[in-house]
């Protein structure tokens, strides 16, 4: 499933639900989202990786401001059609591994991860 869209929208999902959901991205969490997004695509190198994020990091300050989640949910929706019950676990699963990162899941990455799981069926 990691070509290149998938794998941009992967790391903006990441991203933005590292951040957006408690107003706070750690080294952790960012260690973490670039390990997550690099397990998607073995092949590509550390400059490939960064590059995909900083994609995201560029789409993610385009979005206005309150409405980076609902971005984020629609590439949830997408990268949902475009993979199986084992692809949709793997995403709840990554953002499970990137919202703990730093010691503690906030309010706010629980509810995102609950709702995403939900509308997976996860």
């Amino acid at each position: 499933m990691a070509n290149d869209d998938a794998l941009s929208s992967l790391a903006f999902l990441y991203l933005t639900f590292s951040h957006a959901t408690d107003g706070a991205l750690t080294m952790e969490e960012m260690r973490t989202l670039a390990d997550k997004v690099k397990r998607w695509a073995p092949e590509a190198d550390l400059k490939e990786i960064g590059s995909v994020i900083q994609g995201a990091v560029a789409e993610y300050k385009q979005v206005p401001a309150g409405q980076h989640l609902d971005a984020a949910r629609q590439k949830a929706a997408a990268l949902a059609s475009i993979g199986d019950a084992a692809v949709r676990a793997r995403i709840i699963a990554d953002l499970e591994s990137i919202a703990s990162a730093d010691g503690s899941v906030s309010e706010g990455e629980r509810a995102f991860i609950d709702e995403l799981g939900a509308q997976f069926g996860a």
